[in-house]
């Protein structure tokens, strides 16, 4: 299923219809439980993360059309989790909504294994990532190591360092997912896309950033779209596009469609 581009103006005006046009109440209609993964790689405003009010208008839309349980969570990599929650307002969503905040860095894990993946052969993953219907809500950004971040990208808040306990126990860096960047960022997006499947993919270009995933710079003008469909792999393609690049440009798409 191909993805689609969507015009905003504003979240409130311009999420809902995009989650009605993309049969998201069809859905989540039989769901028992959601879980909401904005990108919260660390705690810098939006554009570097998702903004506040797209999360809200996503949780708000579920509430009315499905009696899921809903959670919001992310495995922050540059900062603890729970900070990036409040300083970025998350907690406000637990209290007005009576959602769940999850830290998926604290999260018990299953072990799931896969012989033919690049390098992540062996990989814990949170369990409840596995009994959820998964709402993927990235931003559009520039990566230094990926090219671009957008949905396929954000699959990286569910991994967690080997050594994540040990650094938090004896003050170690917060950079939870470093291990990532040593086995090769393409190959690790690729792998983890292969053990977890969002569900639905909603791409936050209502601004984009440039040159850098978290030191770079907002988009001037502001792009003032949104990406919206199914499948990941599609959802990114088109915003490489919106970014100015190519999809053959990005490893990781390539390796998707067979042509590597």
């Amino acid at each position: 299923m191909k993805a689609k581009i969507f015009d905003f103006s504003s979240y409130e005006e311009s999420i809902p219809s995009v989650l009605q046009e993309m049969g998201l109440k069809e859905l989540i209609a039989d769901k028992k439980q959601i879980l909401i993964k904005p990108n919260l790689t660390t705690n810098l405003p939006p554009p570097v993360t998702t903004s506040v009010k797209l999360v809200e208008e996503v949780i708000k839309f579920c509430q009315e059309n499905s009696k899921a349980q809903i959670i919001v969570a992310e495995g922050s990599g540059g900062c603890d989790t729970q900070k990036a929650f409040v300083e970025l307002g998350y907690e406000k969503l637990k209290e007005q909504y009576r959602i769940k905040l999850l830290d998926l860095n604290r999260e018990k894990r299953v072990l799931k294994k896969n012989p033919q993946a690049r390098v992540l052969k062996k990989v814990l993953l949170p369990e409840i990532t596995f009994e959820s219907f998964i709402i993927n809500l990235p931003v559009l950004k520039s990566h230094s190591a990926a090219k671009m971040t957008a949905a396929l990208k954000n699959v990286f808040g569910f991994y967690l360092n080997r050594t994540a306990i040990i650094n938090r126990l004896f003050g170690g860096g917060w950079w939870n997912k470093s291990e990532l960047h040593i086995m090769g960022v393409m190959d690790a997006i690729v792998d983890l896309n292969n053990y977890i499947s969002f569900d639905f993919n909603l791409v936050d270009a209502s601004i984009g950033q440039l040159h850098h995933e978290i030191r770079g710079v907002p988009c001037s003008p502001p792009l003032r779209k949104i990406i919206a469909g199914r499948d990941a792999y599609e959802v990114d393609k088109t915003c490489a596009q919106l970014l100015g690049l190519s999809p053959l440009e990005i490893d990781y798409l390539l390796a998707k469609s067979n042509i590597m």
